[in-house]
């Protein structure tokens, strides 16, 4: 499981570049560019690029999830998927006076619209659950 202990490890392990507290790693489209600071405790998307983050406790090391849906996103960019096709933490509303729900991850098409939804867990009791 990706835990705050070892998370730093991991990212190097996946390419990222470290620099002081600041990890970083650089995508074939340059404006996919993932960011970890490990002084603040904030996971770094590239918002100025498009990439949409409805909630914020997602950007930092509060839950071991986080670090999930934060590798979720590497991946997504390292196959292609630019930043601006990517929201974090939408919000759905379902049928009439119903709360809705949300998800970790909502991939859109070129035109907008959703592609894919990716709820992610951490390995062991949470994935087990789901």
């Amino acid at each position: 499981m990706i835990t705050q202990d070892n998370f730093k490890s991991f990212l190097l392990s996946l390419g990222f570049e470290q620099n002081r507290d600041v990890l970083s790693k650089h995508f074939l489209h340059p404006e996919g560019m993932l960011k970890v600071d490990f002084n603040k405790k904030q996971l770094i998307y590239p918002e100025d690029h498009g990439l949409i983050i409805n909630e914020r406790q997602t950007c930092n090391f509060s839950q071991n999830e986080n670090f999930v849906v934060f590798k979720c996103v590497d991946r997504l960019l390292a196959k292609g998927y630019k930043p601006e096709h990517i929201e974090l933490e939408p919000k759905w509303k379902v049928g009439h006076g119903a709360s809705g729900g949300r998800a970790d991850i909502l991939v859109k098409n070129q035109q907008g619209k959703p592609m894919l939804i990716i709820e992610c867990k951490t390995a062991g009791k949470e994935f087990e659950k789901a």
